[in-house]
């Protein structure tokens, strides 16, 4: 499987400061909609927790230790417990963790089953893993050659910077969890309607057609269409 340059996005992460982008509508509301989900999930408290890919984000995540890894050593430079590393290679022990957190679209950047296969290997039986990542089938790609596609690399502009991406289709991701017998308990896909829009109207105004996704995502179709999704699975 062909390879994201590591190197260039560790430089890129490294020069900006804040890596949701500074009053960017649509990242504010992923990190929104990100910490809304993970602030719901009880069973972070007194547990020993892997944040892969933080960049320094805590999400307010209430535990009783946590690990932070990134390969943007600024970003986790002044951090208690924290390892640059690649979430495709983790510095720790076999089941080292109760659970793990993997937002931000960190999956992108790497080979979803190396990642996958190592977060696995660090959490504990039982344990919980959150992971979001960006979806082929977001209506933002249709009419696009990475529409629906299982994995493939796109150019994409963030923060006035041209890099490349991973584009994972669900069905994919949910594969590989099944593989390394990761249970999918629960699902939110967001950025569902405004991934049509943004194609012709600005961010702000795009961004507001994010309160029809409560309503949306109640419906199968649209379900799948999300241009992000977020996970809750355990391992068995």
């Amino acid at each position: 499987m062909e390879k994201i340059n590591q190197e260039r996005i560790k430089e890129f992460y490294n020069s900006v400061a804040n890596v949701w982008g500074d009053h960017d509508p649509w990242h504010d509301y992923s990190k929104k909609i990100i910490s809304a989900y993970i602030a719901k999930k009880t069973f972070f408290c007194n547990s020993i927790v892997l944040n892969a890919g933080s960049a320094g984000n805590t999400y307010d995540i209430d535990c009783k230790i946590m690990y932070h890894v990134d390969i943007a050593s600024d970003k986790i430079k002044n951090i208690e417990n924290a390892y640059v590393a690649s979430i495709e290679k983790l510095p720790f022990n076999d089941k080292s963790f109760d659970n793990i957190v993997c937002v931000g679209s960190v999956l992108n950047y790497c080979d979803a089953f190396a990642a996958i296969s190592e977060m696995n290997r660090v959490l504990k039986n039982g344990g919980n893993l959150i992971l979001e990542f960006e979806s082929s089938w977001g209506f933002e790609y249709l009419g696009k050659e990475s529409y629906k596609k299982d994995a493939c690399i796109i150019t994409t502009e963030y923060i006035e910077s041209q890099h490349t991406q991973w584009l994972y289709s669900p069905d994919y991701i949910f594969a590989i969890l099944k593989a390394h017998d990761l249970s999918i308990l629960n699902s939110n896909p967001f950025h569902i309607i405004d991934g049509i829009f943004s194609k012709f109207l600005n961010d702000q105004i795009s961004v507001r057609l994010t309160k029809m996704d409560t309503v949306l995502k109640k419906f199968p179709f649209f379900r799948k269409h999300g241009n992000n999704i977020i996970l809750h699975c355990s391992k068995k």
